[in-house]
């Protein structure tokens, strides 16, 4: 709704109600009849017409925007029943897709996996080009890992590193608590060369 018909008949209203508390304050406490002159009756018929054209732009506005609503809401309904129709056709085609591919009409998915190797050209189960990127990813890994394995002099080692480190602390700790009880261990100088 726009302010503009808001303020023309809240601007008549307040004519209105400071005349009248005007001539309420001319009457005083005793008086109990008050004379209007014609000028304040046009005054007061003005004010009263404008808040009268206020009043009723501003319901046919607000009936307007129901009414635009209202066809709103049905458009957004006749939308989305239009979607839902599209959606489950494509779930039904989907569906058909993986009966056509699975084999026969009545077995499963589960039922009747094939392998890639066997000829199976099934779009469906073609891997995602993530898993196709971790594959290649593995496979230049282990190529990497076997060059190392060549070049390398002292051969595989199939022994964690960290479990090595953890088993060279235990023995220096046995042979430190061995030899000295209280005495301090004696460090050895690097040999210079």
């Amino acid at each position: 709704m726009p302010n503009e018909q808001l303020e023309r008949g809240l601007q008549a209203s307040v004519r209105i109600f400071q005349l009248a508390q005007a001539k309420l304050a001319e009457l005083g406490d005793e008086g109990t009849e008050l004379s209007l002159a014609r000028s304040e009756i046009v005054v007061i018929k003005k004010a009263a017409a404008a808040m009268n054209r206020a009043l009723t732009a501003l319901v046919r506005e607000s009936h307007a925007e129901e009414n635009r609503m209202t066809l709103e809401l049905h458009m957004l309904r006749s939308i989305m029943k239009r979607e839902h129709t599209d959606r489950e056709a494509n779930r039904a085609r989907v569906f058909e897709l993986f009966r056509r591919y699975s084999g026969e009409e009545g077995s499963t998915l589960a039922s009747a996996p094939q392998s890639s190797a066997s000829g199976n050209a099934n779009p469906l189960n073609a891997p995602s080009a993530a898993a196709v990127a971790v594959d290649k990813a593995l496979a230049s890994l282990e190529r990497i890992d076997q060059s190392v394995r060549d070049l390398s002099p002292v051969g595989r080692v199939n022994t964690h590193g960290a479990g090595l480190l953890s088993a060279k602390l235990k023995r220096e700790a046995m042979q430190g608590a061995g030899s000295g009880k209280g005495k301090r261990a004696k460090v050895a100088a690097p040999a210079s060369t």
